[in-house]
């Protein structure tokens, strides 16, 4: 009966962990395009995309940004650490 239930679960435990690398892909990809949403959606904004890096204050941006991911903050439903980080910045 034992040996039964070890068979069973032996076959029951990889398609466990490849539903949950499946699940796992499916949010990397939900991510990816999340963001690449949010940068459309910042170049309808502002037409032009977020720097990629730290900027100097009087560079001829008109936005200072520590990251692009910061840019992006508020078009990825994350409006109050864009507004944090900017508390910080200021």
């Amino acid at each position: 009966m034992i040996a039964i239930i070890g068979v069973l679960v032996g076959l029951l435990l990889p398609a466990v962990q490849a539903a949950r690398e499946a699940a796992r892909r499916m949010q990397c990809s939900n991510n990816l395009k999340q963001i690449s949403l949010a940068l459309h959606n910042y170049h309808d904004a502002f037409n032009t995309f977020p720097a990629a890096g730290v900027l100097p204050k009087g560079s001829h941006y008109a936005r200072y940004y520590p990251s692009m991911i910061v840019a992006l903050l508020p078009y990825i439903e994350q409006q109050s650490r864009y507004e944090t980080i900017q508390q910080r910045l200021s």
